[in-house]
């Protein structure tokens, strides 16, 4: 007994990061600029006319999942983000799982970060602003300025992230928001039909598009795949609970970042929509840079130059919210011995988990590498032609879009199956708990802590179903391998359980900073 007291638990520097910057975080995280050139075009490849009520529809869903992630960080906070309010509420075996699903779905989308908005969006600006040719391979060396210097700002301490992190985020919604509203007031397509499927006018206009998917409710749910995974990020300041001063500001973040980030995307997908015209979203489609073209009709070619810029940026700061996360999960699955001790060792100086954040970029990279030039070669495109042909070619863009339509949907598949478990323990932790309920709460305890999360369950299914059913490349391989990892991660904790028995007692629950607190505050009373 007296070797366990002195065991030593490593810790992150507490009170190192306040409300604003988790708010931040959180929109860092979810990238709304970036979404803007990215996730919004390779929705309307699919959803066309019915982008915005892809993104209205996810939106809601992701509005649902503020309660669920609401009563789950009011019990707990620390590194472990998702990790551990699941193993507080749900269970080891269900978090050691979630853990791992969570850094596949962050190192996804932090992968197709380079390979979208260095590989489409930047040839396409230079292009069409300046004439400017980019060969093929430019998204190559992007992947150091996307991914591993983010990881090295991440490394140095939070201070420095979360100052730059602070500034850049809440600027980039501002821009965004106003500059949206200023299209749609100037828009001449106006019209709440894009919100509905059902109108007639879509199956004249775009029939044989959605034919080839299985009709309009199934292009609506290959358009979610990308409206569901812009949120992606969405949590990003629960790995912050051990360095927030409270816990509560964890609380106040998850709940305001996703309000904002909502609201955001919602009006942008909109005023991009019937700014570019109702009529002809086959070409937007096919654009790769038709927000941009919106933004640059509608606001000046400054407007398009500053979006395309605090895209970039977007996107930069969205990998180093990502990666610090997904670092941070990292480091409290090994603190539990649930991976190698290596992850969880804490630089003496900068106080963050350094070797955890390293593994994170190097996988990253190596996923955007494998998955441009793999999802290429499937496209028909070989490895020598992604080098030499140039960036605007068809070959080109059709190959890097299906690269990064292919790490959306099995970051879509990761967010979808922890946000489910996430769903699951909220109703679990009610039922054990057996609290008794008066008045008002009375009505509100079932709708809270049961029937929302059960609709937003049923949300992620539909989403998922789709993107196995339509059988449209590269969603359906992508979902493939995204099951075969799960099959893994599951595996892979049955038999670490089996091994160390002691691991379903400690996993996720050797640091809560809630419990702390609930401590100090009983003791100073």
């Amino acid at each position: 007994m007296a070797e366990k007291s002195q065991e030593v638990i490593p810790r992150l520097r507490k009170g190192a990061v306040n409300t604003l910057e988790a708010i931040a975080q959180e929109i860092a995280a979810m990238a709304p600029a970036c979404d803007t050139v990215a996730f919004i075009t390779s929705a309307a490849t699919a959803a066309f006319v019915l982008t915005p009520l892809a993104f209205l529809i996810a939106m809601a869903t992701m509005y649902l999942e503020v309660n669920t992630l609401y009563h789950l960080s009011k019990r707990h906070a620390s590194a472990g983000g998702y990790y551990g309010y699941i193993a507080t509420a749900f269970g080891a075996r269900p978090a050691a799982v979630s853990g791992l699903l969570y850094v596949l779905y962050q190192v996804a989308s932090t992968a197709a970060i380079p390979v979208y908005v260095a590989g489409v969006v930047l040839p396409g600006v230079l292009n069409y602003f300046w004439g400017i040719q980019l060969p093929g391979w430019i998204w190559i060396p992007f992947i150091v300025g996307f991914i591993m210097i983010p990881i090295v700002l991440a490394m140095v301490g939070i201070r420095p992230q979360m100052k730059y992190v602070r500034y850049a985020a809440l600027t980039e919604v501002a821009f965004l928001m106003i500059t949206s509203v200023i299209i749609i007031l100037k828009a001449p397509d106006n019209t709440l039909a894009v919100f509905n499927p059902f109108d007639p006018r879509w199956n004249l206009l775009y029939g044989k598009q959605f034919g080839l998917e299985g009709g309009p409710l199934a292009g609506l749910g290959l358009g979610m795949i990308f409206g569901i995974t812009s949120f992606i990020g969405y949590g990003g300041s629960a790995p912050l609970g051990e360095e927030a001063k409270s816990s509560k500001q964890i609380t106040k973040a998850l709940v305001l970042g996703v309000l904002i980030v909502g609201a955001v995307l919602t009006s942008v997908s909109y005023s991009l929509i019937v700014g570019w015209g109702i009529n002809n979203i086959v070409a937007f489609a096919n654009n790769p840079i038709p927000g941009i073209i919106v933004y640059a009709e509608y606001l000046g070619v400054a407007g398009g130059l500053m979006l395309a810029l605090f895209a970039f940026n977007s996107a930069f700061s969205d990998s180093v919210a990502m990666q610090s996360n997904a670092g941070r999960v990292y480091f409290a699955m090994a603190r539990d011995g649930l991976l190698p001790k290596f992850f969880a060792e804490v630089h003496k100086k900068w106080i963050t988990p350094h070797k955890s954040l390293l593994f994170i970029g190097i996988l990253s990279s190596i996923l955007a590498v494998i998955t441009g030039f793999g999802i290429g070669y499937m496209s028909g495109v070989t490895p020598y032609q992604m080098l030499t042909l140039p960036a605007t070619s068809t070959d080109v863009f059709n190959a890097l879009s299906n690269g990064f339509d292919f790490l959306t949907t099995i970051a879509l598949v990761g967010l979808v199956v922890t946000h489910i478990l996430l769903n699951t323990s909220v109703m679990t932790m009610f039922a054990r708990l057996k609290e008794k309920h008066y008045g008002f709460k009375k009505i509100l305890h079932p709708l809270q802590h049961y029937g929302l999360p059960i609709i937003a369950t049923i949300v992620f299914g539909f989403v998922v179903y789709e993107s196995l059913a339509s059988f449209v490349f590269p969603y359906n391989i992508a979902t493939y391998a995204s099951f075969g990892y799960l099959a893994f991660a599951t595996i892979y904790v049955l038999i670490k359980a089996k091994m160390n028995p002691k691991f379903l007692q400690i996993a996720g629950k050797r640091v809560n900073l809630v419990d702390e607190e609930r401590a100090e505050e009983k003791h100073l009373s």
